[in-house]
């Protein structure tokens, strides 16, 4: 049966699909991002922890401080300075409808910069985000609006670039409009073909997989730019599912998407998007074929949920740059242990949402509101404790899209000074969460987390600590460094004073670096640097500099 003339006529669809020549698409860009021969970090819509990749990561040789461009006519729209997520950004929106981001910036064109000051010295504040109009400060394609740097959460020196839908703000894929992303001189391999219950087969295959729902198949892709080059991500996945004894031949995929573009909304479907067993116990981030419950709109309308049987599968990606890779075997359904159809009493999931609940354990109780979750749960909170501090493990493991409600009932010797202080931390496979909680009025302790796994309360009663390190380059001048961090939690608010008067400085949050830009015109320098958690534990540090 596996040599039957259905499967051999959907190879031989596959085989056409790769050779298929791409479109021609118009390019829609002046001038690209920099003057660089392109090379990727990151590519759009990756997998990333809890979300989706929102825009393409430029390579910048290792350094920083390449010169970046406006890739059309246009004007600043907004100016973002933060310790972490882009640090320091541009957007630019365009008369094309649509708006570029420049991210992990190191520095502003001089006006830029000089607007950056003035808002932060008028409002005394280090985190800026700014608003304009389109005749406040227009912008050419071509202008070197700032260089690139390694600011925010950047865990290196690139450009973050984005393209977006101006009405929507949804990011689109900017390879489509017209942005160069240099050779693909690696075939995208599709590694190994996984089900959730632990099996693995190769990218062709003869063992029968056997899965309970067309969401247990997750599949493992590496994709690269260059050889021993970043992991990148695809395009566009698409499965064709076939009864091996009655082939029917169609050319429509039963299962497709295509990574064009999404709602920041949605980005929480990457982990739908993921299957998310397979993460837990192996680590692989791996594409399902078949969407969840709600998954991202990337997913395509025509969907097909075949029942229970013995199908051929055959598997197609796309990669950014257009290359193609196909994978295929066989399949047994069999759903008498499936979740899906026990609680929506159908095959098919998409419009399924799940209920609302709650759940007690020990002194926590865990409610949640309708559509928290991504797929079927029967939910268990086990409590125990670990060095004297209460623990929760919370299963099965599920993508939550929704802040879960966490009461905590503290015991009856409980400072009351530490309410206000308590700390949820969790933990899923797919990444750490930390939330201050809220009293109520009833005696409990409440905390909106948006994370189902495993939990243990703590308490940050320390202030911040700062001390100084000494000079550093920073937006190529000379900086005083200062070292500033909090043991649990993060920095919520800093502010310096030089020779008594504010003074503008950047917090670079991931290597607890706080950075003032030295006045040579100032000989004898007297800080005085204030620094609060999210906790509300401040500290007052100062430093005489001659």
């Amino acid at each position: 049966h596996f040599l039957s003339f259905g499967m051999a006529y959907r190879f031989i669809i596959a085989l056409c699909l790769l050779i298929k020549p791409l479109l021609a698409q118009v390019s829609l860009f002046d001038y690209q991002p920099m003057d660089l021969e392109p090379n990727l970090a990151g590519s759009f819509g990756e997998l990333r922890n809890h979300h989706f990749h929102s825009g393409v990561d430029l390579r910048t040789k290792g350094i920083v401080g390449q010169p970046v461009r406006s890739v059309q006519e246009g004007y600043l729209k907004r100016l973002v300075v933060k310790p972490g997520g882009f640090g320091m950004a541009l957007y630019i929106s365009h008369p094309s409808g649509h708006t570029s981001v420049y991210a992990h910036l190191d520095r502003f064109q001089k006006p830029f910069h000089d607007l950056l000051l003035k808002h932060s010295f008028n409002s005394k504040s280090n985190l800026i985000d700014l608003y304009f109009k389109k005749d406040d400060y227009p912008v050419n394609a071509g202008d070197t609006i700032g260089w690139s740097g390694n600011s925010g959460s950047s865990s290196g020196p690139h450009l973050h670039f984005e393209w977006r839908d101006s009405r929507t703000q949804e990011p689109l894929n900017p390879v489509d409009f017209g942005l160069e992303i240099g050779s693909d001189l690696v075939n995208p391999n599709i590694i190994a073909v996984h089900t959730k219950t632990g099996q693995r087969v190769k990218s062709i295959w003869t063992d029968t997989l056997i899965i309970a729902d067309w969401q247990d198949i997750g599949v493992e892709i590496l994709e690269q730019q260059i050889p021993k080059g970043p992991k990148l991500g695809i395009k566009s996945m698409s499965a064709w599912i076939e009864d091996i004894n009655e082939p029917n031949q169609q050319e429509d995929p039963d299962f497709s998407w295509e990574m064009k573009r999404f709602s920041f909304s949605a980005t929480r479907g990457s982990d739908g998007h993921m299957q998310h067993n397979i993460h837990s116990k192996l680590g692989i981030r791996t594409y399902r074929i078949a969407p969840v419950s709600q998954p991202a709109k990337i997913w395509k309308n025509s969907y097909s949920f075949p029942e229970n049987g013995i199908y051929e599968l055959t598997i197609m990606i796309e990669t950014m740059s257009g290359q193609k890779a196909v994978s295929k075997g066989p399949v047994i359904k069999n759903s008498s242990n499936s979740l899906w159809e026990i609680v929506s009493k159908t095959s098919s999931p998409i419009d399924w949402k799940s209920p609302s609940g709650e759940i007690e354990a020990g002194n926590l109780k865990i409610s949640w509101s309708e559509n928290s979750f991504m797929e079927p749960m029967k939910p268990k909170v086990v409590y125990t404790t670990v060095s004297k501090k209460p623990k929760w493990i919370c299963s099965p493991d599920l993508p939550v899209t929704k802040s879960l409600n966490y009461f905590w009932t503290p015991p009856l010797d409980y400072p009351k000074t530490l309410r206000h202080k308590t700390v949820l931390i969790g933990k899923d496979p797919r990444g750490i969460s930390k939330v201050v909680g809220r009293p109520t009025e009833d005696g409990r302790i409440l905390f909106k987390m948006k994370l189902w796994g495993e939990t243990y309360m703590s308490s940050d009663i320390s202030p911040p600590k700062i001390y100084f390190i000494g000079k550093k380059i920073f937006q190529n001048q000379e900086a005083f460094c200062f070292k500033l961090y909090d043991e649990l939690l993060d920095i919520k608010n800093y502010r310096v004073k030089l020779n008594n008067s504010w003074q503008w400085a950047y917090y670079d949050a991931k290597n607890k670096n706080l950075l003032i830009p030295i006045n040579p015109n100032i000989k004898i320098f007297n800080f005085e640097i204030f620094a609060e958690d999210e906790a509300l534990n401040n500290t007052t540090f100062r430093q005489l500099i001659e």
